[in-house]
């Protein structure tokens, strides 16, 4: 036979209030939304022989819906666009 007994815990636990952009500084949040908009704490990865950026290194950043959009207005190539 099991003997229970009840016990009250309290547990801290970390939300994410906000993201802010590396580039501006602005919230990736939309006014009067809880969503989180932009490129939300990406990662790029260098591999060997990186000139610029070195060897094996890790960025992670985020950018907002205005920086990303501008990112993609200085591309050559046009980003591929699909709706989900």
């Amino acid at each position: 036979m099991k003997k229970i007994k009840k016990e009250k815990i309290t547990k801290t636990i970390e939300i994410i209030d906000d993201v802010l952009c590396n580039k501006c500084g602005r919230s990736c949040k939309m006014q009067n939304v809880s969503d989180l908009y932009g490129l939300i704490e990406t990662e790029v990865h260098t591999g060997f022989c990186s000139p610029k950026l070195g060897d094996c290194n890790i960025f992670i950043f985020s950018l907002c819906e205005f920086c990303l959009s501008e990112l993609f207005d200085t591309f050559k190539l046009k980003v591929e666009k699909r709706s989900y």
